[in-house]
C-alpha cells in the first residue's frame, strides 16, 4: 500500500510539473520583440448591415482587409492591435467596433443595438446609399 502512495505522488507530481511548464511555456511565448503574424480575423455580424461594410484596420495606421464569407485575412506585428472598422468604401458610413490584439485567429464581432450608437450608424449607412 505505501508504495502504491508513493507511485501516485509521483504521478500527481509529474502531472503538476507538465502542466505549470505548459503554463510557464504559453507565457514565454509572447515574451521578445515583436513578430509578424498573419491575423485570420472572423466576423460575427449582429448588425441588420451586410458584412460588406466591415473591415478590419491594423491600429493605429496599418494594413486593412474586407470580409469574403465571414473571413478576412490581415499581416501584422504580434504586438498591434486589429480592429473592426466601416469598409472604406462606403465614406459616409461611419463604425467603429471591437479590437484584438494580433494573433493567428481572432474573431470580432459587430455589435449594433438600439442604442444612439446604431442609430448613427443605421443614419450614415443610409446617407452613404443616398
Amino acid at each position: 500500500m505505501e508504495e502504491f502512495k508513493k507511485a501516485l505522488a509521483i504521478v500527481a507530481t509529474l502531472v503538476v510539473v507538465v502542466i505549470v511548464g505548459a503554463f510557464v511555456w504559453t507565457l514565454l511565448e509572447d515574451v521578445g520583440p515583436p513578430r509578424p503574424v498573419t491575423v485570420k480575423v472572423t466576423l460575427v455580424n449582429k448588425c441588420e448591415l451586410t458584412d460588406e461594410v466591415f473591415m478590419v484596420k491594423v491600429m493605429p495606421y496599418g494594413a486593412t482587409a474586407t470580409f469574403h464569407n465571414k473571413v478576412a485575412v490581415v499581416e501584422a506585428m504580434s504586438n498591434q492591435r486589429v480592429k473592426l472598422v466601416a469598409n472604406s468604401k462606403y465614406h459616409d458610413f461611419h463604425f467603429e467596433g471591437e479590437e484584438d490584439t494580433a494573433a493567428r485567429s481572432i474573431t470580432l464581432t459587430a455589435h449594433c443595438d438600439s442604442s444612439a450608437r446604431f442609430e448613427s450608424t443605421a443614419k450614415s449607412m443610409r446617407k452613404a446609399f443616398d
